[in-house]
């Protein structure tokens, strides 16, 4: 079966455009080997850690401030959701990484072939808990990733896809940083690194 993405502007061309979801992976969406029972408290037991991170990421936000501001909200497309780029799993600590994404996070892959982004391959993974109407299904206990996405950065470019709801706005209105932005690959992905 042919990979419905061979590069991330085809990606990204498709996250950008489209209005429905992509489609289901071959054979469906796999079942997590963890039981719901397991997973669960996991996720509840490392929340606190979660939620510290991002305390402390706002507290330092406060003080030391970005080069572009977020306006806007969320427009509840899932794109951000239904295209979750991680590294491929090559050696240990990389195959942990994706073992805790896929079951207990519930990220799924969506095609077997990696996608090759800016040298580096890249699994294309979907969230199973994203509902129909582009709300999250378990919003409370979400990953990291979801929390902070769209991601705006001190020293780079905000990263967001085009038709989300948020804009990355200068707070310096005669100078922007990072005029180009929009034309790199990796500011339209959601990366998890």
């Amino acid at each position: 079966m042919k990979p419905l993405w061979t590069n991330a502007d085809d990606l990204i061309a498709f996250a950008e455009q489209t209005e429905s979801q992509p489609p289901e992976p071959l054979g469906g969406i796999p079942k997590q080997k963890i039981p719901g029972i397991v997973r669960w408290p996991i996720r509840a037991l490392v929340l606190p850690f979660v939620l510290l991170d991002q305390f402390a990421q706002k507290l330092v936000r406060k003080f030391f401030k970005t080069p572009y501001k977020e306006v806007g909200g969320c427009n509840r497309r899932g794109n951000c959701c239904y295209f979750i780029l991680i590294p491929k799993p090559n050696g240990l600590i990389t195959s942990l990484f994706y073992y805790w994404n896929t079951e207990i996070n519930g990220f799924y892959p969506r095609q077997k072939e990696p996608l090759p982004v800016d040298g580096v391959e890249m699994t294309i993974m979907g969230c199973r808990y994203l509902n129909k109407n582009g709300s999250c299904n378990h919003h409370r206990l979400r990953p990291t990733i979801c929390r902070e996405w769209p991601v705006i950065e001190y020293f780079g470019p905000p990263k967001r896809l085009k038709g989300c709801g948020y804009v990355a706005v200068p707070r310096d209105p005669k100078f922007d940083p990072f005029p180009q932005e929009g034309l790199s690959t990796k500011n339209k992905l959601n990366i998890l690194q």
